[in-house]
């Protein structure tokens, strides 16, 4: 085993020990940080948006029962080109 060439190995980590980088210089002489944030609108709309859901909205349990029935009795019959025009719509 060669004792020498790993400690030199173990004092070269020890030596860089008492560095300080830049930005632990700065944080430490007190500097002053400029952090800014900056949400996009759309961002702030989710944000608004995700508020309301999380409160809670109002479920019409009526309307849900009602279609329920209609979909598991296969009287819910929607027309393709309604569909196609409404996903559309929500895409573009």
């Amino acid at each position: 085993m060669i004792i020498n060439s790993s400690i030199q190995g173990v004092s070269g980590v020890y030596s860089n020990a008492g560095r300080v980088g830049k930005t632990a210089r700065a944080y430490e002489q007190g500097g002053a940080v400029n952090d800014n944030i900056q949400i996009s609108t759309e961002g702030q709309q989710f944000n608004e948006l995700l508020k309301k859901l999380k409160a809670g909205s109002e479920v019409r349990m009526d309307k849900v029962t009602e279609y329920e029935n209609l979909l598991a009795s296969g009287a819910y019959q929607v027309s393709s080109s309604d569909l196609a025009d409404k996903i559309l719509q929500s895409r573009y």
